[in-house]
């Protein structure tokens, strides 16, 4: 194992590894590996020698198991886009490593470094075939769950033309099985933050092919704009993009942009993972009519999962049903503008766009806080509600009022009597109420001057006579009310 500071290679230059490698100059340094060119001394051939370099995330015995499920990954999966492993071994000084397929080029963050928006016929290629490597590896349980440009190597063929070849399969999932190599970081996010899917950001158990189909759209996305799909001051804020916001529109940052091309990528893109792509692919097939002519037919891994071009080209795919395959709907060119120009009108863009949702986010949960304290405001008074009228039953319950204490005092048979004597009372003047009531009704009414004043003074009637035999009734007292001629006049 290597320190990780300072980092240097475990071999010189000239060294012999495992008996027949030549060791002749130091490639590159990744955050898991030291890569040095070398050269069969049989052969002749030209290899590259990738060694394990210690890092502060890993011990010993976890760097050399993911080191080599790295190595038999990238063995077993069997494509052209799929940089391949020839051998293993361990140096005397305990530093293992791998023999691998070496590769001229530059990767396809370089050239996005140096070029910013590719054409679009050339990005669509790309990104065919590295999902036509991930075809592969699919196949085989095997999620890579690192895809971005630095991973994907453009390698120059002896004819000038370059081919995509996918590196670094050291964070890569077997199957259903988080394993070994995931697990001594519990639910840690292993990847790369703007090229992670919502659920990888969510370290969520069950990820799966989708995952890196996200990746391939965020790539794409870039390899269009220029710009990245998810952009932030920091990596908890990217990660907040991801997990919240969907990225700027690309019809804004590239006007030759096809709309049907520009909903192949927001569906990669897609948070619902049920709604992206079922497999790279489907992504391949509904992106060949973007790319070169014949790109379709080159990519094997493809052909053998949903067959021959010829068998396929009659399948519709969904909404772009309408695009006939393997034609270049490109549009012309966008006006040329100066580069510095360009760059920073994309930024301003994007910068805006991602602002906007962050304050639409802030605002949705300013809205939710506020709802939130009015519910909480509200039960509380419904209780304190609830609760006073509680009281107020009780009260009423238990006699209302209470009445002074010096009557409560009284002995039981004071109160009894008391209460018997009112009761008493109450039915004579009910007696009497009623009888009155009646002989004023039995009597007939005559005209006056002044009925008011008559049924007022309610002077005795002349000649007025019993009901049934029985005496008249007495006269009302003076000053009392006859209540029916009241209600007559």
């Amino acid at each position: 194992m290597v320190e990780f500071e300072p980092l240097a290679s475990p071999v010189s230059s000239g060294d012999i590894v495992a008996g027949k490698y030549r060791v002749e100059r130091v490639l590159g340094v990744g955050g898991m590996g030291v890569v040095v060119s070398a050269r069969h001394t049989a052969l002749d051939q030209v290899v590259a020698i990738k060694f394990l370099v210690a890092n502060r995330f890993d011990s010993y015995e976890e760097g050399v198991s993911r080191f080599l499920a790295e190595a038999r990954a990238a063995a077993r999966i069997e494509s052209d886009h799929v940089c391949r492993v020839f051998d293993v071994g361990t140096l005397e000084s305990g530093v293992p490593f791998m023999v691998m397929e070496h590769l001229e080029g530059r990767d396809l963050d370089d050239e996005i470094q140096h070029r910013g928006q590719l054409e679009l016929i050339e990005a669509v290629d790309y990104v065919m075939q590295a999902a036509d490597a991930l075809a592969a590896a699919h196949q085989l349980g095997i999620v890579h769950r690192d895809i971005k440009p630095a991973n994907l190597f453009l390698a120059v063929r002896p004819d000038g033309t370059r081919r995509v070849k996918i590196l670094d399969f050291g964070i890569s999932k077997m199957g259903k099985d988080v394993s070994r190599h995931t697990g001594e970081l519990g639910n840690a996010s292993l990847g790369t933050p703007a090229y992670m899917a919502p659920e990888q950001v969510r370290a969520s158990a069950d990820v799966d092919a989708r995952a890196d189909l996200w990746s391939l759209g965020a790539i794409l996305y870039e390899l269009i704009t220029g710009e990245m799909a998810f952009i932030g001051d920091d990596v908890q804020s990217v990660l907040a993009h991801v997990l919240k916001d969907d990225p700027c529109p690309m019809s804004p940052l590239r006007r030759d942009l096809p709309a049907e091309l520009e909903s192949i990528v927001m569906r990669c893109l897609d948070r619902d993972r049920d709604r992206r792509w079922t497999s790279a692919a489907t992504l391949a097939r509904a992106l060949a009519p973007f790319g070169s002519p014949g790109m379709f037919t080159v990519l094997a891994s493809v052909q053998r999962e949903l067959g021959s071009f010829h068998s396929i080209s009659q399948i519709r795919t969904g909404h772009l049903s309408s695009v006939e395959p393997m034609v270049a709907n490109v549009r012309p060119s966008m006006p040329t503008l100066p580069e510095d120009t360009e760059r920073s009108q994309r930024l301003e863009i994007v910068q805006g766009w991602t602002k906007q949702r962050a304050r639409k986010r802030t605002a949705r949960v300013a809205v939710m806080a506020l709802a939130a304290a009015t519910l909480i405001v509200t039960a509380a008074a419904v209780l304190v509600r609830a609760s006073s009228t509680s009281r107020s039953t009780a009260s009423a319950a238990t006699g209302g009022n209470a009445p002074p204490q010096a009557e409560s005092a009284l002995p039981a048979n004071a109160n009894e009597s008391a209460n018997a004597s009112a009761n008493a009372n109450a039915n004579a003047n009910e007696h009497a109420s009623a009888n009155e009531h009646a002989a004023v009704a039995a009597a007939p009414v005559r005209s006056t001057s002044n009925p008011v004043q008559s049924a007022r003074t309610g002077a005795p009637r002349a000649g007025a006579a019993g009901v049934a035999g029985k005496p008249a009734s007495k006269a009302a007292p003076r000053g009392s009310v006859n209540h029916l001629l009241d209600t007559r006049d």
